[in-house]
């Protein structure tokens, strides 16, 4: 195998980008609420609702399961093992249509996504580096919303078919198993591209080392940060809709006709980080915090549709930005060998955000006695103001950061 070659091919970067196609899978079946909470009227509508949260908790455990895996099974495998447990699990409702089995079954689909999710950013730091490996960073957070959109659309689809039939969307999963297993080769687990050499028959030799993958506070610091911007960019999630509503601006239609948009933002800029972040450097992720943090504000303020979209929009293109640079910050900050143990502890942290989001901004409702959609997006967009203030001190105080 020719390593250089191979290194600088499309068809590698399609296999390693595909990793990153379905990371928001689990959002696919989101429509299927009303009618389960129709089919199972014996169950509590929180315990209808846990079906669809419950995976955050099956992708915490397979996260940090992901280095057990990788012992034993090598990276490759590792993640097409993930991705199978999640296909698998994930279309097992629509032939057990029960509560039990379908809360068993979504735990173990966020089983299967944990275990491959922080090897689809440790394949991209592994393979690449500087301009390519930025802009691959960029690619997988466009892909990852691009994913995200297209199981909308099919899921859909298939709930004009029944509610459980929904599930079979999971399916998809099945396109990146074939990609990986067809176009990122085996020799490529052990691979790093600033440490490992080759030989002149083509063969990988992996640097001996005997550090330990290990933590320390930067990426702990790092992942608070995480977990924090995405807990209050969650506010627009849970709360836009209501704010269209009850402010007469539109119905829930129109907040999800707007709100599609945010994905579709995220989109092109994951494209365009690359080319930003040259611009921006090292103020990138401070310039979009600010950016999503005047957005949320402005939005309690708009009774516009076309205004409300344009927010909307700039809020997500700002998103798209703000998730690769900080995952770029991560190769900057993380010890050596151990990027996936880094990456490991990003996604939980992330995931803990989004879970807590609702009761976080629930605190703040009962503290102000005011429970309104738009003290809770004005509470959102200042406290992204106050992480970029946090941010721009950090960057001026840690020369080592790059962006």
């Amino acid at each position: 195998m020719d390593i250089e070659k191979t290194l600088k091919s499309k068809r590698l970067m399609v296999g390693v980008l595909s990793m990153s196609f379905l990371l928001s899978a689990s959002n696919a079946i989101s429509g299927t609420i009303p009618a389960m909470e129709e089919a199972f009227s014996n169950v509590s509508k929180a315990n209808v609702e846990l079906l669809t949260t419950i995976p955050t908790a099956g992708v915490m455990v397979g996260t940090v399961l992901t280095g057990v895996f990788s012992n034993y099974l090598g990276k490759k495998k590792s993640v097409l093992s993930g991705l199978l447990i999640a296909c698998i699990a994930g279309i097992l409702p629509t032939f057990f249509p029960e509560y039990w089995p379908i809360l068993i079954s979504r735990f173990m689909f966020g089983v299967g996504m944990g275990v491959f999710n922080p090897l689809s950013v440790s394949y991209i730091t592994d393979l690449y580096e500087g301009d390519r490996q930025r802009s691959l960073l960029g690619y997988r957070q466009a892909a990852s919303n691009l994913g995200d959109t297209v199981m909308l659309f099919i899921a859909g689809l298939l709930i004009t078919i029944s509610w459980n039939a929904t599930y079979l969307v999971f399916l998809v999963l099945l396109v990146p198993v074939v990609l990986i297993t067809l176009f990122v080769p085996k020799e490529f687990d052990n691979f790093n591209i600033k440490s490992s050499s080759v030989d002149e028959e083509g063969h990988i030799h992996a640097a001996e080392t005997s550090a330990r993958p290990s933590t320390n506070w930067k990426v702990i610091f790092l992942a608070v940060v995480f977990m924090l911007i995405s807990m209050f960019y969650n506010v627009i999630a849970l709360k836009f809709a209501s704010y269209v509503v009850t402010n007469g601006i539109g119905t829930a239609a129109t907040a999800t006709w707007i709100f599609s948009f945010l994905v579709l933002a995220a989109i092109f800029s994951g494209i365009l980080f690359e080319k930003i972040s040259k611009i921006t450097k090292r103020l990138t992720v401070f310039i979009f915090e600010i950016v999503i943090g005047v957005c949320y504000v402005a939005v309690a303020f708009v009774h516009n549709v076309p205004v409300l979209m344009a927010l909307v929009l700039l809020g997500g293109f700002a998103w798209g930005i703000i998730n690769p640079a900080l995952t770029s910050r991560l190769v900057d900050v993380s010890p050596a060998n151990s990027m996936n143990l880094s990456t490991s502890i990003i996604v939980i942290t992330i995931n803990i955000g989004f879970l807590i989001s609702p009761y976080f901004f629930a605190m703040f409702a009962h503290l102000f006695g005011n429970d309104s959609p738009a003290l809770a997006i004005i509470i959102g967009g200042v406290l992204y103001l106050v992480v970029a203030a946090i941010d721009l001190i950090t960057v001026k105080a840690d020369k080592q950061l790059t962006i």
